[in-house]
């Protein structure tokens, strides 16, 4: 029987490739700080917290292989693709029309503000929708994960990568909505919304494109 500390290394790698990947500005990151600039922290901390469960659900369809099922099914990798596409333009669109309207107090469009009881559904929609993150996972298991994997490797996977993705999120959730982030926000809010709308545009204009 191999001994758990084995695994140690593998549980590393992981763990570093993930950091590397979710500190890197995307869908998630551009969607939650804009969110959480509303000012309301427990919005944010709902949206981080769906999120979470989104990239942990690719996690573990990865590790069971649905996720590599899912993109052989080319009309419903095509769908998740399409829609995950079509909510980053539409929030984008709500961004760059904030960003035409004068300065002032902190002001997130109010169709793209949800209300608490959804925040969390949306977190858990931007991050499912994104199917790039299940062929980010399949390749991650594909390359470090070992064959002959006992059970608990598995869930202890998925719990350090729940883990990782609650913590910074969450952490970018109330780095957003603190004072300090709120009174700068103030004074560049046009520019912030003009260049976040851009990037969700662009992003969705690239993920509905890419195949």
């Amino acid at each position: 029987m191999t001994h758990p500390i084995t695994f140690l290394p593998t549980l590393g790698a992981i763990a570093g490739m993930y950091l590397l990947a979710v500190a890197s500005p995307g869908p998630n990151f551009l969607v939650l700080s804009q969110l959480s600039l509303s000012g309301q922290r427990a919005l944010g901390v709902r949206v981080a917290l769906g999120i979470t469960l989104g990239s942990t659900s690719w996690a573990v369809l990865s590790m069971a292989g649905v996720a590599s099922l899912l993109a052989s099914l080319g009309w419903v990798y095509s769908a998740v693709r399409l829609i995950g596409a079509a909510y980053l333009i539409w929030f984008g669109v709500q961004l760059l029309r904030s960003s035409i309207r004068g300065a002032g107090a902190v002001h997130i469009p109010p169709a793209a503000l949800p209300p608490p009881s959804r925040a969390f559904g949306m977190g858990v929609v931007t991050s499912l929708t994104n199917p790039k993150s299940g062929a980010f996972w399949t390749s991650v298991f594909a390359s470090i994960f070992p064959t002959d994997a006992p059970s608990w490797l598995f869930v202890a996977t998925a719990l350090m990568i729940a883990a990782i993705s609650a913590a910074w999120h969450i952490g970018i959730a109330f780095l957003f909505a603190s004072r300090r982030v709120q009174d700068g926000y103030r004074s560049l809010r046009r520019p912030i919304d003009a260049t976040c709308g851009t990037l969700l545009i662009a992003l969705g204009g690239r993920l509905a494109v890419t195949r």
